[in-house]
């Protein structure tokens, strides 16, 4: 894991679109470049760590100046490319007492541990900062290096929009848990969710609602999961559950639990309380004629693919 006491990070204009589509005219605006070499941090020095996307920036990001702005615009200090962050969208102000951040009558709001800022609030180390699609963590000097490394690793493993698992580890996890699954001669069941008819969502509301869709869509199953299974977004709006020591009638069972979780309940959102459903399909390992772990994923996916044939909102498996 990378130390960001002994290399330097370059934090390169971030990009949630390609330049070329941004409309942003490259031969007037400054490429602004900021260098983080060897970070002694003082007492008053405190960064900014991009946690989603994971891919965008990388390295940490030192706040320097007695304010720092953030928008659309190629003129800010960090200009996010993204239709969903205003021109001139919010702005980190160093105080007395550290750093607040103000919003600039952004078009869809700065929101701080999912608060929405109105018109400043105060940062603490450890906040997470979301500007549109954009998930930021703020770190305050003292404890920099080690919150540091804990957001690092889990940028690795945890998906930050929804909080559940990313696809890598659930990889990782499911080899192991196949290993370890014929070896004890048990089953194990893998579930595959994915919410219907997601695509109609953001195109009517807007990808902001379809986020927050997705982070009740996670919260909520994740409330259904016992303590030893695991969840994790596979991709876009699919999800997967691996569930261990678990045979057809309780994944049937676990996975029923979950679509009605779903179902259930409208999802509040910024475009009002929405209808949401999902579909799932599972497959059971059985341990005398062992699959791999894409050959379990691709059975599941298969009942997956059969219970959005037959109609959506149901579990097939």
């Amino acid at each position: 894991m990378t130390n960001p006491s002994s290399v330097s990070h370059e934090l390169i204009q971030t990009t949630a679109v390609p330049l070329a589509q941004s409309g942003v005219d490259l031969t007037e605006a400054t490429l602004r470049r900021q260098r983080l070499v060897d970070p002694s941090p003082t007492e008053d020095e405190c960064c900014l760590v991009q946690i989603y996307p994971p891919d965008v920036i990388e390295g940490m990001l030192l706040l320097e100046e007695e304010e720092f702005s953030i928008g659309r615009s190629p003129e800010t200090d960090l200009p996010l490319f993204d239709s969903s962050v205003s021109r001139q969208h919010a702005m980190l102000i160093r105080g007395n007492e550290g750093y607040r951040i103000r919003d600039l009558g952004s078009t869809n709001g700065t929101f701080v541990n999912e608060k929405v800022v109105h018109p400043d609030c105060a940062l603490r180390s450890g906040d997470t900062i979301r500007i549109g699609s954009f998930l930021f963590r703020f770190l305050s000097a003292g404890c920099v290096e080690t919150h540091y490394h804990e957001t690092v690793y889990s940028v690795m493993t945890r998906d930050a929009l929804t909080g559940t698992m990313n696809k890598r580890y659930l990889m990782e996890a499911l080899n192991r848990e196949i290993a370890r699954s014929i070896r004890a001669k048990m089953e194990m069941s893998v579930v595959m969710l994915d919410i219907d008819h997601f695509k109609s969502i953001n195109d009517t509301h807007g990808h902001l609602v379809g986020d927050e869709v997705l982070r009740t869509f996670g919260q909520r199953v994740g409330e259904i999961c016992r303590s030893d299974d695991l969840l994790a977004r596979y991709g876009g709006e699919e999800f997967c559950l691996l569930l261990a020591a678990t045979g057809h009638k309780d994944a049937h069972e676990m996975a029923e639990r979950c679509r009605h979780a779903i179902a259930d309940t409208p999802f509040d959102t910024a475009a009002g309380a929405l209808a949401i459903t999902a579909s799932f399909g599972f497959a059971v390992l059985n341990p005398s004629e062992p699959k791999s772990a894409s050959g379990l994923l691709g059975a599941a996916d298969q009942q997956l693919y059969e219970a959005k044939r037959s109609g959506r909102n149901r579990v097939c498996g």
